[in-house]
């Protein structure tokens, strides 16, 4: 899977988030890309070849070759939609978690429904952004899954709620006996915050945030801050900015 870089230099003011730095020399974060559209692999590309912190190692619309590519290159972060020739996005970051933990992977894609969005977690995603989404949410979502561990766009997250609300109607009989604060900080990981920010946010040390998450999790059986966001959301916890 060659790296192709675009002769076009896309000249964009939009304003983005520091990115963290990533493997490459010069802590060049490491980018790899799939889609089964030529036009979306070859567009993206170009936009983040314009971010000089980014170098793009490869882009395929195949889920085989994709997995591959990963696997031989190690980039820092994959950003891929779910429909791929081959194999589809969700077996192809299965494959992906299992070998290569440290490879970050953010679904960008076309589908916003809750099931799209609830299957891509379950593969083990980190961050999920629909595709209508501008190149700074892009960024933002890359920032995020890094920093905060997992991310959905605002403007899908109700969907995803809604889906987990129709499909699984939690009573208060089914949900861990959370205290207030556990709660509290269970939701704000979800919303994608970072223990630091928790902190700041509810006047508490990172320590003590830190216990918080992690009798949340033990309470709910969560591995990860992925789990952890998948139970506030079938619990309700999430909350959604209007």
């Amino acid at each position: 899977m060659p790296d192709k870089k675009s002769g076009n230099h896309m000249s964009t003011n939009i304003p983005s988030p520091s990115l963290p730095a990533g493997s490459g020399p010069g802590g060049l974060l490491r980018v790899a890309i799939g889609d089964e559209h030529t036009i979306a692999r070859e567009g993206l590309a170009a936009l983040l070849h314009a971010k000089e912190t980014i170098r793009v190692t490869g882009s395929t619309g195949d889920g085989r070759e994709c997995v591959r590519h990963v696997l031989r290159e190690e980039p820092d972060l994959l950003i891929f939609d779910n429909a791929m020739s081959g194999l589809n996005g969700a077996e192809a970051v299965r494959r992906i978690g299992a070998q290569k933990p440290r490879t970050r992977l953010l679904c960008l894609s076309s589908r916003d429904d809750a099931r799209s969005v609830r299957e891509a977690f379950d593969a083990g995603v980190h961050g999920y952004v629909a595709k209508r989404s501008g190149f700074a949410a892009l960024l933002e979502a890359i920032d995020r899954v890094f920093r905060s561990g997992c991310y959905v766009s605002p403007d899908i997250a109700h969907v995803l709620v809604e889906g987990f609300r129709g499909r699984h109607d939690t009573s208060a009989a089914d949900v861990p006996a959370l205290t207030a604060r556990e709660r509290e900080v269970a939701r704000l990981y979800a919303e994608g915050l970072g223990t630091r920010d928790i902190a700041s946010r509810l006047n508490l040390s990172m320590k003590t945030v830190g216990t918080h998450r992690e009798h949340v999790m033990e309470k709910i059986g969560a591995r990860s801050i992925a789990h952890l966001t998948r139970y506030a959301i079938r619990a309700g916890l999430v909350r959604i900015d209007d």
